[in-house]
């Protein structure tokens, strides 16, 4: 009997090695498949402006935004490009041990008053998402204030030559809660109206900034995934939302020529940087 008791014991014991090495062997390939799989937290920064008395939920202070760069840097951070995370995503181009994406939305001109320098101190990247019609208005007025004043064409185009700065899509005229919000489809709009009128507004934009972009961010986040085929054909391939939590990448080639979709943390200047950067998951 003990002779029996024993052979069954090792009769079990290598059916469980065999079933375990059999499921390891099947979760390796899809492991495989995956690919490198990096953490990229995203910031979205609005206005940067001195006047203390205009810091809020999207106002902060460049004192604010430098030791928030001040911050990335001890931590060990690299602020990333569009074009490195689309290298990384197409073709398996290693990006920076600690990436992040440092974002700026609506196209404010103090963004280059105040942010280009301080990005540029701390060798820093980042992209502005620019509203068309603000920026139409603000040649219309032709008022460079930085405390709210918009950036120009001739704006735009002097930073994207530099190597700090890309210029990202935040629509022509969408930035609005009137009537729609922002760049999302109406309830009861059929899909060809909505897709008409969100292809005229990217169209606007492109008109103005030129083609060749790469970043698309929405306003308010508020998205309908029936514009995306638009955005693609338009030559956009990083989406940016409004969702406040981290992000994934992976080098795999599974997004290749695909949209990579990036929520991101809005950067309030009613808190402290170690608090804002600790809930980004960034410590």
């Amino acid at each position: 009997m003990r002779l029996w008791a024993f052979i069954l014991s090792v009769i079990l014991l290598i059916g469980a090695f065999f079933i375990s090495y059999t499921l390891q062997m099947k979760a390796e390939p899809a492991s495989a498949e995956i690919g490198e799989a990096v953490s990229l937290p995203a910031l979205m920064y609005h206005s940067v402006l001195k006047n203390t008395d205009r810091t809020g939920e999207y106002v902060i202070t460049p004192s604010q935004l430098e030791s928030d760069l001040i911050y990335l840097r001890d931590k060990g951070y690299t602020a990333v490009s569009p074009e490195e995370i689309l290298a990384f995503t197409d073709e398996g181009e290693p990006l920076p041990e600690k990436p992040v994406l440092i974002t700026f939305d609506d196209g404010h001109l103090n963004n280059m008053t105040y942010a280009l320098p301080l990005l540029q101190k701390y060798e820093m990247k980042a992209v502005v998402n620019i509203t068309g019609a603000f920026t139409v208005q603000s040649e219309k007025e032709n008022d460079p204030n930085p405390a709210y004043a918009y950036l120009t064409r001739e704006n735009a185009a002097e930073l994207s030559s530099g190597d700090v700065f890309t210029v990202g899509c935040h629509t022509y005229n969408m930035h609005s809660l009137n009537g729609r919000r922002g760049a999302a489809r109406n309830k009861g709009e059929s899909e060809e109206e909505y897709l008409h009128i969100f292809g005229e507004d990217t169209d606007k934009w492109l008109d103005i900034f030129g083609k060749g972009h790469t970043v698309y961010a929405y306003p308010y986040g508020s998205m309908s995934r029936e514009g995306f085929a638009v955005l693609k054909e338009r030559g956009f391939r990083i989406i940016l939302t409004c969702r406040e939590t981290g992000n994934l990448v992976y080098s795999d080639g599974s997004m290749k020529n695909e949209l990579v979709i990036l929520d991101r943390y809005n950067r309030s200047g009613l808190v402290q940087t170690d608090e804002f950067m600790t809930a980004c998951g960034i410590k």
